[in-house]
């Protein structure tokens, strides 16, 4: 066969696995993304190539797989640069800055985003701007600095919603989801995450419809309507167990852990806490880790063991002291406090 013909062939193949991946059948859309790769073969110069690679990587990260995504977006740079795609150079270090970020490594991210906004910017790459823009607002909502988180996500926002473009807009209503749970403006969170859950549905989008489930679950549980909390973190984790999606099972058994601790079921609790620190082995969330050493000191505080609650608290004012956390460095520092 051709070049040409292969890159058709591949094309087709990740048609079928992204189609895969929208349904929630992660096994089977990695397989078509590797049949695919290996219909182009190693010397293809086709920026297509490219695009696969890059693909995986994304896959293998929302899945938890963060080094494995990294060493597919390097891949995914090299042939990029190879065949001289400058967009395709952008798209691939916008998403090693993802991998950064989550690593909580900030200057190195806040490098890769300015490269691939210059190089976006130089492509004519008017969605990937908007992409790098909301980016950029989870740094800045991360490292406390909110004002300046909402004021990148709704100019990313505003882009994508006047170019009519569904998808990314799921993203940034999640994320401003987000910031207004840090800021426990929870009614606010929910009417944000309302909206992007209706995107994500209408899309059949299972990944973000997981990501943002997630994050109702966060809110109703700030608002103390635990029930409503329960259903959404069970509808979370059962979601993210049939993709086999470590990280956000993970995150969905944090929220059960931090439930079952406020309805007095400690020992659930910690069992529960466990399981999540199992599941998120290997992932490399530096938050989530940080988040979940805070949810042992809250546990362990509340069955009267205060050496074990000093113990977690002091460890988690450590990480997040390094990933820049300030906020979550305040509050714990609080609860600390209260210890002494």
């Amino acid at each position: 066969m051709t070049q040409t013909e292969n890159v058709e062939r591949a094309r087709q193949l990740v048609e079928l696995a992204r189609a895969a991946e929208k349904w929630g059948k992660n096994d089977k859309a990695i397989g078509l993304f590797d049949d695919a790769l290996a219909v182009l073969g190693d010397n293809c110069t086709d920026p297509v190539t490219a695009d696969v690679l890059r693909w995986k990587g994304t896959l293998l990260r929302e899945r938890g797989e963060t080094e494995a995504a990294f060493r597919y977006y390097s891949l995914s740079l090299e042939k990029a640069r190879a065949c001289g795609s400058v967009a395709h150079q952008a798209h691939a270090i916008n998403c090693l800055g993802t991998i950064s970020q989550r690593r909580c490594e900030h200057k190195e991210t806040e490098r890769l985003y300015a490269e691939a906004s210059e190089l976006a910017v130089k492509a004519g790459e008017a969605r990937l701007l908007g992409m790098i823009e909301q980016n950029r607002g989870v740094l800045a909502s991360m490292r406390g600095d909110y004002g300046q988180a909402e004021l990148f996500y709704c100019n990313s926002l505003s882009a994508f919603e006047t170019s009519g473009d569904a998808e990314p807009m799921s993203w940034v209503l999640n994320n401003l989801g987000i910031l207004h749970i840090k800021l426990r403006n929870y009614g606010k969170a929910l009417d944000y995450l309302q909206r992007a859950l209706d995107i994500a549905v209408s899309r059949q989008d299972t990944i973000v419809r997981n990501v943002i489930t997630l994050n109702l679950a966060e809110a109703w549980m700030g608002l103390g309507r635990l029930d409503k909390a329960d259903e959404f973190s069970d509808d979370a984790l059962d979601q993210a167990q049939r993709r086999g999606d470590h990280l956000s099972a993970a995150g969905a058994l944090r929220i059960r852990a931090a439930i079952e601790r406020q309805r007095g079921a400690l020992d659930k609790s910690i069992a529960t806490l466990r399981i999540a620190i199992y599941e998120a082995e290997g992932a490399e969330d530096r938050l989530l880790h940080a988040e979940m050493l805070r949810e042992l000191g809250e546990i362990s505080r509340a069955v009267g063991n205060a050496g074990a609650a000093r113990s977690a608290l002091r460890e988690a004012v450590d990480s997040f002291e390094k990933i820049g956390a300030t906020q979550e460095l305040a509050e714990v520092k609080g609860q600390l406090e209260l210890l002494q």
